[in-house]
């Protein structure tokens, strides 16, 4: 049971239906999808309440580790935005409420509060029979280097992982460890993706409780590429994670034509490809991929007229 505000309980496994009693209400937004919330929250940080029915979450920022809050819901808003920031300042955290949803900052009171797209935040939606297909020239490249790697891996083969296997826990592990190797080699290492192998270790034990799609790329028996999913109970999944090993050309074109394939085949007509954190090598491989539409979230602060705080830039 998620309690009342200024009340809030740690996020636990047994967290999930109540969550989703709020979140099923409003399009998948990624950082309020149970399965996102509970495998990021690997040191046991975030907390959950519910104010005027909405839902209320702190967050741990993905890259600093820095504390704040955040909420999903439309319902008495300008209430909800005041007694959180009243929270934050006996917190002493920044005067900021991220990761807000579209749908939670309308209506909100804009001659007292900023509202700023926060781009770096916003989720990548994409239609999933177009990436099955690749179809339209701007996926060209995308299908050629699909056509590039199947003619020079044509025994390369697709397989269902299940994340419960301790077998397939190993080839995950190992392939990500060999992944995150070529990027500190490459000086493209980050902090968030230091604290990914957690969160795939997290997947594992949720694995028993969500309902998880994995897709593995296998070249001679081994495992080569993977993308974790999760469906939900709408239209949509969420691509949550997804590693190959970069020195065969046209796998990551070839991993993401797969995995969509199969998930249109599961009746998802669309996939939540999480944000890119404003990290620009993300950004450029999701980009590419020409996605539909974003899901967009939203930096609130208070006007300098009411506040001590500057707004943030965008």
């Amino acid at each position: 049971m998620i309690p009342e505000f200024p009340e809030f309980k740690k996020l636990e496994l047994t967290d999930k239906k109540d969550i989703e009693k709020f979140t099923l209400k409003f399009p998948p937004y990624s950082d309020f999808n149970f399965v996102s919330m509970w495998s990021w929250d690997i040191k046991g940080e975030m907390r959950i309440s519910q104010l005027y029915g909405n839902l209320v979450v702190r967050f741990a920022d993905y890259i600093t580790g820095k504390p704040f809050y955040s909420f999903l819901g439309n319902k008495n808003t300008n209430s909800t935005v005041e007694k959180l920031f009243s929270l934050s300042k006996d917190e002493k955290l920044d005067m900021l409420l991220k990761l807000v949803p579209e749908d939670s900052v309308l209506g909100l009171d804009t001659k007292k509060y900023n509202i700023v797209e926060d781009r770096d935040h916003f989720d990548y939606i994409y239609h999933t029979e177009t990436l099955a297909k690749l179809h339209g020239s701007k996926l060209k490249k995308k299908l050629t280097q699909t056509e590039f790697f199947i003619k020079e891996y044509p025994k390369a083969e697709i397989r269902l992982l299940h994340l419960g296997d301790k077998k397939t826990q190993s080839d995950v592990i190992k392939l990500y460890k060999k992944w995150i190797t070529n990027k500190i080699i490459e000086k493209l290492f980050f902090t968030f993706e230091h604290k990914e192998l957690e969160v795939i270790k997290r997947l594992f034990i949720i694995n028993e409780v969500a309902e998880l799609i994995s897709v593995g790329i296998f070249i001679d028996n081994k495992l080569v590429a993977f993308f974790i999913n999760e469906l939900n109970n709408s239209n949509y999944c969420l691509g949550m994670i997804a590693k190959a090993e970069v020195a065969l050309p046209g796998i990551y074109a070839f991993l993401r034509k797969k995995n969509a394939e199969i998930i249109f085949s599961f009746g998802k007509e669309f996939m939540n490809d999480e944000q890119d954190l404003g990290i620009e090598n993300l950004r450029n491989a999701k980009t590419q991929f020409r996605h539909h539409s974003f899901f967009k979230k939203y930096i609130i602060s208070y006007k300098l007229a009411e506040g001590t705080f500057a707004p943030p830039t965008p």
